[in-house]
């Protein structure tokens, strides 16, 4: 049975951003160990340690002083290394202001999460459930998040993948897709592919400045979006949630999921039947 890691990163997360973005990128752990060969190669070509995209798009730290024909040359290089190393990329972008007047109440602190953070991150969840469940994977998976502190909500994506977790292991009798095995926090400076996801988490709220906003987002975050977006070895999406009426479908297809999942765990589980 081979393995499956999914690396996420956000955007957007602090308070001051009207928008949340989550990110994902999926491979096998053999095409993650090819993405790092070459990420290696590239750090030495170029000349930096940890990649950080909003860091290397404002030329500081380790940037500081790069010139635009090199970064585009950088930008280029990275995105051809993830697109031919992973296997599924998604995103989800959500306005706070929309996400605080749909998802409310009970549902929201229940069921869905108050952080919006937390609600991309099972957009993306449920993305990558619907492409493992069309290619029958037997593939068992883990999720690595880059590193949270408690203010953005990683008490909350917790007790999801836990949640997750648990419900994976009912549905894999049923479904033969594999278990979702666990999940951890790491850092970008050691795990690779969180730098892949960073730079698909910024380009990403980058179009949404477009997107919601009609703002130009800059010559990089168009030309990674370009390259990003260009992702032909697997599936590739981005959900962008602008009006209340696409949240709202969400949210009803999501309650009606979790009900006939409840359902089946009680067949599963007699003896937790009210």
């Amino acid at each position: 049975m081979s393995f499956i890691t999914v690396h996420f990163d956000d955007s957007g997360t602090h308070l001051e951003s009207p928008i949340a973005i989550a990110a994902c990128y999926a491979a096998k752990v053999e095409r993650w160990k090819k993405f790092e060969r070459n990420w290696n190669k590239a750090k030495k070509k170029f000349g930096f340690e940890t990649f950080h995209m909003a860091e290397f798009a404002a030329n500081k730290g380790e940037f500081e002083g790069w010139g635009d024909s090199k970064k585009r040359k950088v930008v280029k290089r990275l995105c051809r290394i993830i697109n031919n190393s992973v296997e599924f990329g998604f995103a989800v972008a959500v306005p706070k202001r929309v996400y605080d007047e749909v998802i409310k109440g009970p549902f929201r602190k229940h069921f869905v999460g108050d952080f919006h953070y937390t609600f991309a991150v099972r957009a993306c969840a449920d993305h990558l459930g619907r492409w493992r469940s069309a290619s029958r994977s037997d593939s068992s998976m883990k999720y690595i998040f880059d590193q949270m502190g408690s203010n953005h909500g990683k008490g909350e994506i917790m007790k999801v993948m836990d949640n997750a977790i648990a419900t994976s292991k009912i549905e894999a009798k049923k479904t033969g897709v594999a278990v979702l095995t666990g999940y951890a926090f790491e850092s970008k400076v050691a795990t690779l592919p969180l730098q892949a996801s960073d730079i698909f988490a910024w380009t990403v709220f980058r179009q949404t400045q477009k997107a919601f906003f009609k703002k130009d987002p800059g010559w990089m975050a168009d030309l990674a979006w370009q390259h990003i977006s260009s992702f032909s070895k697997g599936p590739f999406r981005a959900a962008f949630f602008t009006q209340k009426e696409e949240l709202q479908a969400w949210a009803e297809r999501y309650l009606d999921a979790l009900m006939k999942a409840m359902s089946r765990f009680e067949e599963a589980n007699p003896k937790f039947k009210a």
